[in-house]
């Protein structure tokens, strides 16, 4: 019997010693993946702290811009005043809405509940409540002109009238401006009162008046009243805002100009305002002159000029002079 050498065990040996170092080079491969990764997180941390450390720096070393600061605080001062007067018209006007529910209901024990809400002690309740009797007045006036128009009256016999035209600004009712028109044969102004620089005839020519009075009367309304609110906020500045001096007017009140001082450098500043649209009571041009140069061009001034442009003279003053910026 021929004997068989035993079978060696070298085959198995190799794949094993070949699983392990399969296994090992994975394992170093993930090893060397992780630590790739921390090196490469730490990095990006390390750059990013870098980044903002130079973006830190460079904010240290840019020049700061007072002429930025100041028009930012002048106009945060501005928008603070605006906050306050809103809030006290707000509760005022709450007050009001009370005694006008019970006016309007014409109720007397509506009117007595609803009147216990108010503090009878009160300083202001008398003049509450005749702010709340100005409001019904005014609201049937509007009424009135809004569905009516204007206060007509017919004279000799019917063949002219007499037409009314008021005007108010700010709730407050001013002149009354009147017009003898002839109806018969043909429709013509006879006489009136209106102002020579109100361009009555140039409106009577563009209007339909033959068929349609309110052609004619509504645009002379609005002539009328922006020239009574330009007139009453000229009227405000004189008597409301005595350290500002008035330079230069106009019957028509189309022009202002207006003299300020600042007050820490005692500069003083011409403001002009042109009013060229004759049918509002806005001005449609601010400009400031002064001997320091720089001071129009600020940012707080110009600041100054759109608001000049969107708020009657006389407030605006106001405010520009509770944030320090005119004496």
């Amino acid at each position: 019997m021929t004997l068989q050498p035993p079978k060696s065990n070298t085959s198995a040996t190799t794949s094993g010693c070949f699983h392990l170092k399969q296994r090992n080079v994975h394992y170093s491969t993930q090893h060397k993946y992780s630590q790739n990764m921390e090196v490469a997180t730490t990095k990006g941390v390390l750059s990013h702290l870098s980044r903002l450390e130079v973006q830190k720096r460079s904010l240290k070393s840019q020049p700061q811009q007072p002429g930025g600061v100041k028009a930012l605080r002048a106009t945060v001062e501005a928008l603070l005043t605006q906050r306050d007067q809103l809030r006290a018209e707000i509760q005022t006007h709450k007050n009001i809405k009370k005694l006008r529910v019970s006016m309007d209901k014409q109720c007397t024990n509506e009117e007595e509940e609803t009147e216990e809400g108010m503090d009878e002690d009160s300083e202001n309740s008398n003049l509450l409540r005749l702010m709340a009797r100005h409001t019904q007045l005014k609201d049937l006036l509007h009424a009135h002109n809004v569905v009516g128009g204007y206060n007509v009256v017919k004279t000799r016999q019917g063949k002219g009238v007499c037409v009314s035209v008021a005007t108010f600004y700010e709730g407050v009712y001013l002149n009354t401006y009147n017009l003898e028109i002839d109806v018969k044969p043909t429709v013509r102004i006879s006489r009136h009162n209106v102002p020579p620089f109100i361009p009555l005839n140039n409106l009577a020519e563009q209007s339909n008046m033959q068929t349609d009075l309110r052609t004619l009367l509504d645009p002379l309304s609005q002539h009328l009243n922006a020239f009574a609110g330009r007139q009453q906020q000229f009227k405000f500045v004189k008597e409301l805002h005595k350290s500002v001096e008035v330079m230069e007017s106009n019957v028509l009140c189309s022009l202002l100009v207006l003299k300020f001082t600042v007050p820490r450098e005692k500069t003083a500043v011409l403001c002009s305002l042109d009013y060229t649209d004759c049918t509002r009571s806005l001005p449609t041009r601010v400009h400031f002159e002064s001997d320091d140069e720089e001071l129009p061009e600020s940012p707080v001034w110009k600041t100054h000029c759109s608001f000049l442009m969107e708020t009657p003279v006389h407030k605006a003053l106001k405010t520009m002079r509770k944030t320090g910026n005119i004496v």
